[in-house]
């Protein structure tokens, strides 16, 4: 929190730099310490850790702090720091498997390997790195503790690791409630927008209209205390419809002139 906290000093200094520079910096001076010696731990949820990658690309996007993760991660193109970690496990596999027999670190992964496979429902470091090579479909590896050209079995398995990141991305978005809107435009990676809309204001706008971070009724009627709202009673205070982006957007009578003066006729 410290290293981001001074990081965001000095980028109040120098606002024109873009969200993909922004998005660089803190991978670059925040994410190794949050991720420190993450080989050896890296198998862990680690949800203090994401809490603190998603409170910065909360904040700069200009959204609110209950914004649903995944929202930001399809807007951003950006995967969990567990999968970032997962990537670092797979590299320090291989550099282990590569190593002299004589090193430490070989002798320590040769008992741990031989205590996993003498004894059942051992669960340590080898054990998940073995179920992780299965999940990539890299079980061949496992069996020869070897990959072949390295760079190759890198790149797949970050492809790999990507995927599986986006399919379960995909499927918890299927089934929020809260991405009625998000289910028909959600593309995963670095919006467009980010580096067409230079004014900051216009561009924290469109964001919060795409990741439901607003106040209308479709929204706020979830937060209502004590009990939240039902969908079919959210309604527009003066059409009496259904509030919703596609409401405020295109059909709301007080935003007609609006709409007239900003919208195309043939869109």
């Amino acid at each position: 929190m410290k290293a981001m906290f001074s990081m965001n000093k000095y980028l109040h200094k120098f606002t024109d730099i873009s969200v993909l520079h922004r998005l660089e910096l803190f991978d670059k001076l925040v994410s190794p310490i949050l991720n420190y010696s993450c080989e050896v731990w890296g198998f862990i949820e680690g949800s203090a850790i994401e809490r603190v990658h998603m409170q910065f690309c909360k904040r700069f996007l200009g959204v609110k702090r209950t914004t649903q993760n995944d929202f930001i991660y399809g807007e951003l193109g950006r995967m969990s720091f567990k999968n970032v970690r997962l990537y670092s496990i797979l590299r320090y596999w291989i550099k282990i498997i590569n190593c002299t027999e004589n090193k430490y670190v070989s002798k320590v992964y040769s008992m741990l390997k031989s205590d996993f496979e003498n004894r059942q429902n051992v669960k340590n470091w080898c054990s998940l790195v073995r179920n992780l090579l299965c999940e990539l479909g890299f079980h061949d590896a496992w069996l020869a503790q070897s990959v072949g050209n390295v760079n190759m079995f890198l790149s797949l398995a970050k492809q790999r690791l990507k995927d599986h990141f986006i399919q379960n991305w995909s499927n918890r978005l299927e089934h929020s409630s809260r991405a009625l809107l998000y289910n028909h435009i959600k593309c995963f990676e670095l919006q467009p927008y980010f580096t067409l809309i230079n004014i900051k204001k216009f561009r924290v706008c469109l964001t919060k209209l795409r990741v439901s971070s607003h106040r209308l009724q479709i929204e706020a009627g979830r937060w209502n205390k004590p009990d939240s709202i039902p969908v079919n009673e959210r309604t527009c205070t003066l059409c009496n419809q259904i509030e919703d982006e596609y409401h405020f957007m295109l059909e709301c009578m007080l935003y007609k002139i609006l709409r007239v003066i900003l919208i195309p006729r043939y869109n």
